[in-house]
């Protein structure tokens, strides 16, 4: 099942709500170091927390190798968080000051009846981004689980969402953008099976 929250500088992958809460656009973009905090005003409210993975107060980092079978082994910075706060709202950054999570964390989660006893962001956006510096793809999970990715192209403009089933991970539908308008979307009924349905014209 989900293992305690571990973050991978190679890796950035419905958004629960946040009532009440900062944009990211307050976040002082001149500071090394991102930190800043909101209270809940109210029942209804979310702490919300602005933080850096480069912040040795809120993570604690561990260096090692990693690499895929018939690979060549790379050494990559593994996070994780300390004293995560329940309940409340991250949005988290890397030490280029590019957001690359945001979700809510809670310690305890109920899924299909369920009860997951692992703190987790169960439900999260996480941002990957190309090595100029521009957004490249957006990563959902609901439930604990793979939901849809979104990928943008050199220009910001959404070229692609991949839909995926919760329970199997399968594939279940692409949409195809151009010039940031639909263009077609594929239903699969198989792997790599897929119909196309093409978007009207306007």
């Amino acid at each position: 099942m989900m293992k305690t929250i571990i973050f991978f500088l190679f890796l950035m992958m419905v958004i629960t709500g946040c009532n009440g809460c900062k944009t990211n656009d307050d976040i002082p973009k001149g500071n090394k170091i991102i930190s800043k905090v909101y209270h809940k005003t109210g029942p209804n409210d979310t702490d919300t927390l602005w933080v850096s993975q480069n912040d040795t107060l809120v993570f604690k980092a561990e260096e090692g190798m990693q690499g895929n079978p018939g690979q060549k082994p790379k050494l990559v910075t593994r996070y994780e968080l300390k004293n995560p706060k329940d309940g409340a709202y991250y949005f988290i950054y890397n030490d280029a000051q590019q957001l690359i999570q945001e979700g809510k964390y809670t310690v305890q989660y109920v899924y299909d009846g369920k009860t997951i006893e692992e703190g987790n962001f169960y439900n999260s956006k996480r941002y990957h981004y190309k090595d100029n510096g521009k957004l490249s793809a957006i990563y959902y999970q609901v439930d604990g689980r793979n939901f849809k990715t979104e990928l943008y192209n050199g220009k910001k403009e959404l070229k692609e969402i991949i839909y995926f089933n919760k329970k199997s991970g399968d594939k279940e539908k692409v949409e195809i953008y151009k010039n940031g308008k639909l263009k077609e979307t594929r239903i699969y009924t198989a792997f790599d099976v897929y119909h196309t349905i093409k978007a009207d014209k306007e």
